[in-house]
């Protein structure tokens, strides 16, 4: 492997028209969960939310994009670093330990969602009591989800993608 391939993008380039529509989508949902509650702290609501939205918006066929993943990788997650700061006190170690659990949590549900980890090691070294679970990270999750629904269906963009665990298999043609 050379260096050059380790440092230079080799992602697909998605098109223009894709990307455009994707960032507004990111721009509109972030300002819903702005409005969503003014008493919660922006700046954990947006580290633990933002990343859901960009693989919501920008990659909506992702397996870690569908709905399932995103309200229950999130939940998941966040009810392991809720769980975790009850029993634990916060350490290093106990931060990987809980990150790691969420990890192993969402993989064997099949709910995998990368952003949800930040909300796993938000709600542990905060503290976050049960509520966390509801408000914020069940409404941000249910409103990312509600308005990509929206929001692609608008656009053209399949989203729940087809025959993943967020949306019905494609019809099969029958012949004869």
């Amino acid at each position: 492997m050379r260096l050059r391939d380790v440092l230079l993008p080799n992602q697909p380039r998605l098109p223009w028209r894709r990307l455009v529509l994707a960032s507004l989508g990111v721009a509109v949902i972030v300002g819903v969960l702005g409005l969503l509650d003014e008493t919660v702290d922006l700046l954990p609501l947006f580290v633990g939310f933002a990343p859901s939205c960009l693989l919501v918006f920008v990659l909506p066929e992702a397996p870690v994009s569908q709905p399932p993943a995103v309200i229950g990788g999130q939940l998941v997650a966040s009810l392991v670093g809720v769980a975790g700061a009850f029993v634990l006190p916060v350490t290093w170690w106990s931060i990987a330990l809980v990150a790691g659990c969420s990890v192993g949590a969402m993989a064997v549900l099949r709910i995998i969602h990368p952003p949800a980890i930040a909300n796993t090691v938000l709600a542990f070294v905060t503290g976050a009591g049960w509520m966390f679970l509801l408000v914020p990270v069940l409404a941000a999750s249910m409103a990312i989800v509600a308005v990509a629904l929206v929001w692609h269906r608008c656009t053209g963009t399949r989203y729940p993608a087809p025959g993943l665990l967020g949306g019905p298999p494609p019809r099969r043609r029958t012949t004869g």
